[in-house]
């Protein structure tokens, strides 16, 4: 469930929420049927984001279906598990573990190195299968992998451009959409959204890893470079993520993507102005104090005590916990609640 796409507030897009619960779920149904049920562990916000903008630009209307999810014996509800869009999110996460596993049998310590390795074993008929949708769909496989395994000579390089090869994949990734649903007049925008998208991943991945990389010797951009000059590349991939986003003539779910951005917007602050970020101690509730009184958590629209954009779905009531240790609002003051 990670990436650097945030969840929408499920109670302020109420109307268009089912569209990316419907897309998330989607993925998490591909990725068991196409590779295994393991597969399912693989769902992240970023796939589901490009296979919600390829449901959004789509000429034909996504066909829907009523499923469930990991619960079997909840009620079902619309999903999209085999759109082309989203098969081509599944695969693309699949072959993102098989990368990922080759760079950590290279550059871990022992135990991580065997068991890269180890995985690489187990996945290998999943990626296997991964690429091969991936060719049968036109898809340049060989150049992305090729820009994947150029990033350490990059870094070694180039360090302020270290993000470049991630971009670059990530632009490739997100334009293939066009391939797919016949609309080539949106490659433009599409590989835009794709490439500024990659830089941030990579950005924030650095900067998160920072103590760690130096703690263990490993290269990290933000020890090479100065951090204003990064800085400045982080702004102008999210301006240029959000103005690229603004030109895609969506057809439909104009309103969860704004929201996505709202979201993201939220929940990367800290990142997007590389601002450290200090654990902030939970409020502990009072006794007897009304449950929208711990404004560690967050009262969403249909409570009448307040309202707060929060990143996941509110869960408001007596006794409940709000938004608490699922919003970005957590740790950096951005609820009015607070």
């Amino acid at each position: 469930m990670f990436g650097f796409i945030a969840t929408p507030c499920a109670a302020c897009t109420s109307e268009s929420f089912p569209a990316w619960r419907g897309a998330f779920c989607g993925l998490a149904r591909c990725l068991g049927r196409e590779f295994g049920n393991p597969a399912r562990l693989l769902v992240n916000r970023d796939a589901t984001f490009v296979g919600l903008l390829g449901l959004s630009l789509d000429p034909a209307a996504p066909r829907w279906k009523h499923a469930t999810c990991c619960n079997p014996l909840a009620r079902p509800y619309p999903v999209a598990d085999d759109h082309p869009a989203v098969l081509h999110a599944a695969a693309v996460s699949v072959c993102g573990l098989a990368t990922k596993l080759a760079d950590d049998s290279r550059d871990e310590g022992t135990l991580r190195r065997g068991i890269a390795k180890l995985g690489t074993v187990l996945t290998s008929p999943a990626a296997d299968r991964a690429v091969a949708i991936l060719n049968s769909g036109g898809f340049p496989t060989a150049r992305v992998t090729e820009l994947l395994g150029s990033q350490e000579s990059v870094e070694s390089n180039a360090p302020l451009r270290a993000d470049e090869p991630t971009a670059t994949a990530y632009g490739i990734i997100t334009a293939h959409l066009a391939t797919l649903l016949d609309v080539p007049q949106h490659r433009k925008p599409l590989s835009d959204i794709g490439a500024a998208l990659g830089s941030l991943v990579y950005w924030r991945d650095a900067w998160d890893d920072r103590d760690e990389d130096r703690t263990h010797g490993r290269f990290n951009p933000f020890e090479q470079v100065d951090s204003a000059a990064i800085h400045r590349r982080i702004t102008a991939a999210w301006d240029g993520f959000t103005s690229s986003l603004s030109q895609l003539p969506l057809l439909r779910n104009a309103g969860l993507v704004a929201n996505l951005q709202t979201t993201t917007a939220q929940r990367q602050r800290p990142f997007l102005h590389l601002q450290a970020t200090k654990e902030k101690k939970k409020k502990r509730r009072k006794e007897g104090a009304p449950w929208w009184h711990h404004c560690d958590c967050c009262p969403c629209h249909g409570s009448s005590h307040g309202s707060c954009c929060c990143d996941a779905a509110c869960d408001w009531g007596p006794g409940d916990h709000g938004c608490c240790d699922c919003c970005p609002c957590d740790g950096i003051d951005c609820c009015p609640c607070n």
